[in-house]
């Protein structure tokens, strides 16, 4: 078994993580744009160096102001709908998370660089769900991102 698959099997056999992955991104969702900028705005606060991988963006401090930014942050957030759709079948997880890491591949992100997303995840995770924030539930996304990691 490929390491994708076994991280992929860990997240789906995982009841109270995929319970956590739901319940927040029925969170996160109310707002697609809106959390997905919020998301890169704190990629780029917390990993300034993150801004030279998005440099075919522009300004990306312009934020909802620059559109590349936006088509960026409103596909990321569909990519992420579609791991939460996915997290009842390790097959078809692993299909949209080896299709995702393609992209990032291409791109030069290594597995290291792409976990870097797990801070500004949680800071996004804390300011959405406010009250209903826990670490348990950065716990469950950081096993989603390892799984993305797996296949870079």
């Amino acid at each position: 078994m490929s390491r994708v698959a076994e991280l992929a099997n860990a997240v789906v056999s995982n009841a109270d993580q995929k319970d956590l992955l739901r319940m927040s991104w029925g969170v996160l969702s109310v707002d697609m744009e809106g959390t997905g900028l919020m998301l890169m705005a704190n990629l780029f606060k917390t990993s300034p160096s993150a801004k030279g991988k998005f440099a075919r963006l522009g300004d990306v401090s312009a934020g909802k102001d620059n559109s590349k930014l936006r088509g960026h942050s409103i596909t990321l957030m569909y990519a992420l709908q579609n791991f939460v759709d996915a997290l009842d079948d390790v097959e078809r997880l692993k299909c949209v998370v080896e299709k995702f890491a393609v992209n990032h591949i291409n791109r030069q992100i290594s597995a290291d660089e792409f976990g870097e997303i797990v801070g500004p995840l949680r800071q996004t995770l804390k300011a959405r769900m406010g009250n209903y924030f826990d670490e348990d539930t950065v716990a469950a996304w950081a096993s989603l991102v390892a799984v993305v990691q797996a296949a870079l």
